[in-house]
């Protein structure tokens, strides 16, 4: 992967990768703030929860030590409440019970002042017991497990952070950078000051596929396939395709169904960001998008678009970057999300001259018009100026959130259209 600003040429080569896999157990208490916490310490850092036990948990005593022995983690984040400090130690009891001869013995990151640490620690005797109030400070020492001995690794979310603080910085406002590669995808927002950061781990469309149908369903990949597939041949090629990671699809069928993948995939890391109470209404909102990985390596930039648009849903004037692991950032589309009533009037006014489109509810249109474009919307508060990039201004007036018709008959021809409005399969023109 190569660190670029905007499109400059690549600064910086680094040796990549995810590190050893990282499982978590996320203990909080009963109130959304502590749950919201450690879901988004986990996020963070590109952890997977292998156990989540809030302290209101039904279970008994016994099953959920069980639980938490059967869960295996490598560490434990706890998030007590002020006042349910008794609940916590209860749980960390279970925990000792459970995988007190567990080898090597998982890490406690307690997340609390040193008042409420000192009360919790004997329930978790025998256990690495750490305290910290500093979430930056348990990122840090989360990847270190997960680099592990290998100091020189570059973490590939540490990276994909890298490069949305580049972005924000050459645009000069909010940045999302949304990463789908074989086994993780990411979705990072930088701001001025700030970072929000949605890692997961396994999830992807290669070696992880099976990952992405397991937690949405099959059902939600195969609405986004242009023709029809019956479920067991599709859970077949799915599975197919986790067994042979770095393949690169050698039909139009395998590639439609690994955009497919890439479009859940992102869609689950927003729930996920979403659950752990990030600002995914900012990403969506999000002036500049860089997609990378895997997803910014299709053969076509239309095809990466396409992805883009249906999985993030975009709620403003959207430029889109893309940059592959081995190739320089290239500017896409102006992506213009609308939802009108009926019907709106889009002015473009760009170096050849002005034009006003009427654009209909639930209408998807690429305008190809190259450079800078001035973009006003009539009777709505849509108004920039931006560069339409190599494909040219995409209006989508389809709604959000963006609804796909139950019925194959109905969704089918819509996505059928939608593909070929940007021509992103070969049998459906050249982009």
């Amino acid at each position: 992967m190569t660190i670029s600003t905007g499109e400059q040429a690549p600064v910086e080569k680094a040796r990549v990768g995810l590190g050893r896999p990282l499982r978590v157990a996320l203990l909080y208490g009963r109130d959304d703030a502590s749950r919201r916490e450690v879901a988004r310490v986990a996020l963070a850092a590109a952890a997977e929860p292998s156990a989540v036990v809030p302290t209101d948990d039904p279970r008994s005593f016994g099953e959920l030590a069980q639980a938490l022995r059967d869960a295996l983690p490598d560490a434990v984040l706890v998030r007590p409440e002020p006042k349910g400090v008794a609940a916590m130690a209860e749980l960390l009891e279970a925990l000792r019970l459970g995988c007190l001869l567990q080898r090597p013995a998982p890490r406690i990151f307690a997340i609390a002042d040193a008042r409420v640490a000192d009360q919790l620690r004997p329930a978790a005797a025998g256990l690495p017991f750490e305290v910290s109030s500093d979430v930056a400070e348990l990122v840090v020492a989360l990847r270190a497990f997960r680099r592990g001995a290998d100091q020189d690794l570059t973490l590939r979310d540490e990276l994909i952070e890298d490069a949305a603080r580049s972005l924000a910085a050459s645009t000069r406002g909010d940045a999302l950078v949304i990463d789908v590669s074989e086994s993780s995808t990411s979705c990072v927002l930088a701001r001025a000051e700030e970072l929000e950061a949605a890692h997961i781990v396994p999830l992807g469309l290669g070696a992880a596929a099976d990952h992405v149908v397991a937690r949405a369903g099959l059902d939600r990949v195969r609405r986004w396939l242009p023709r029809p597939v019956d479920a067991p041949a599709l859970l077949e090629r799915v599975f197919n395709r986790a067994l042979w990671p770095g393949a690169l699809p050698a039909t139009e069928s395998a590639l439609a169904l690994e955009m497919a993948l890439a479009r859940e995939a992102i869609a689950h890391a927003l729930r996920d960001a979403e659950y752990a109470g990030l600002d995914v209404a900012a990403m969506r909102a999000s002036p500049a998008v860089l997609v990378t990985g895997r997803a910014a390596s299709f053969p076509r930039p239309a095809q990466t678009l396409l992805v883009a648009v249906d999985g993030l849903e975009p709620t403003a004037l959207t430029t889109v970057f893309r940059e592959p692991d081995d190739g320089r950032a290239e500017r896409i589309a102006l992506v213009l999300s609308i939802s009108p009533r009926r019907s709106a009037i889009v002015r473009l006014t760009h170096a050849g001259g002005r034009a006003e489109h009427r654009v209909a509810r639930g209408a998807f249109m690429l305008v190809p018009i190259s450079g800078d474009v001035d973009v006003s919307v009539k009777g709505a508060r849509v108004k920039g100026i931006a560069h339409a990039g190599a494909l040219g201004v995409l209006i989508d007036a389809r709604g959000r959130p963006l609804v796909l018709p139950n019925r194959d008959a109905e969704r089918i021809p819509a996505v059928s259209r939608w593909h070929a409005t940007l021509r992103a399969l070969p049998s459906m023109g050249v982009a």
